[in-house]
């Protein structure tokens, strides 16, 4: 699969594209991805995914401060899992928040990828404002020489899945709804630094975490995951037992001794053990995390 950056005319020919920002690339996003990788296969095409970085709300609200599901590089590794050909990156702007409707679609999908057909998801919308809506896609579909495919949404527990909702549910710590509707375990990536060593000093050394700001932490509490098949431990709080202010994401690799700091992890969640406790003392602390290794390891 190639990446590329801010693609210019003629770097990809006539391509298949699946269109969207694909935050978290959750059921409804796959669909689409996997639609538009299928038709191309089909008719012999180039598949593609055109997608935006920064996030669009990160330039259009940035007040909200909106976090990720997905980094662009976690993004790019789960569109690579779908079977595309290529990812086009283009960075969102204030230049191309302004573009029209028709401006974004003859200077992006025509000009510079020159597209076969498109496959988008049934709420896409486009240009300044999100003016463009679906029948206005398919309009200069027919004008551009370019096919359009509307992909119906998903549902899971009655519900349609948005990335939206999958925010509300991580941070709510309603985790296992929200992995149902990602369809994977959520990932946090982040750099090994160094800590104030209390978990070794208890008998439970972690790898303390720095993880991109913009990245959306699940609810603080204690999640089961794995580090490249080791299986883990993950605490994702403040400390409210020895007072601490600040969210840290702490890793406890079971029956691993080896030295991590300095070096990229890639967490996977799958499960919710507790929500963040404040204990008395110490002691009833270790004897909580005992029971926490005890259960992850029966999963």
């Amino acid at each position: 699969m190639r990446i590329i950056r801010h693609p210019k005319r003629g770097k990809l020919h006539r391509p298949v594209v699946a269109l969207g920002t694909f935050d978290g690339v959750h059921l409804g996003h796959q669909k689409v991805i996997k639609a538009a990788a299928r038709f191309a296969r089909k008719i012999g095409a180039h598949s593609a995914v055109l997608t935006f970085d920064p996030h669009p709300q990160e330039v259009v609200a940035p007040k909200r401060g909106l976090r990720q599901l997905t980094t662009l590089k976690e993004r790019e590794e789960l569109f690579l899992r779908l079977g595309v050909e290529s990812v086009a990156v283009f960075r969102f702007t204030h230049r191309l928040q302004k573009l029209t409707p028709q401006q974004f679609v003859e200077r992006y999908l025509v000009k510079r990828l020159g597209i076969r057909f498109v496959f988008v998801g049934y709420d896409y919308a486009f240009g300044q404002g999100r003016k463009g809506n679906l029948k206005l896609l398919k309009k200069f579909g027919k004008k551009y020489g370019f096919g359009v495919s509307v992909i119906p949404p998903v549902k899971v527990a009655g519900h349609v899945v948005k990335s939206r909702m999958i925010r509300e549910l991580l941070s709510q710590g309603q985790f296992a709804l929200a992995l149902k509707m990602l369809g994977y375990p959520y990932r946090i990536t982040g750099k090994v630094v160094k800590g104030e060593g209390r978990g070794r000093k208890m008998g439970f050394p972690t790898a303390n975490l720095k993880v991109d700001p913009r990245k959306l932490l699940p609810a603080q509490g204690v999640y089961v995951g794995f580090v490249d098949g080791k299986k883990c431990v993950v605490n994702i709080g403040s400390r409210p037992t020895f007072g601490g202010d600040h969210s840290l994401v702490e890793v406890h690799l079971l029956n691993f001794s080896g030295n991590l700091l300095g070096k990229e992890l890639r967490v996977d969640l799958f499960a919710r053990l507790r929500e963040e406790k404040q204990f008395t003392d110490v002691n009833k602390l270790c004897a909580q995390i005992k029971k926490d290794i005890a259960r992850a390891r029966k999963m």
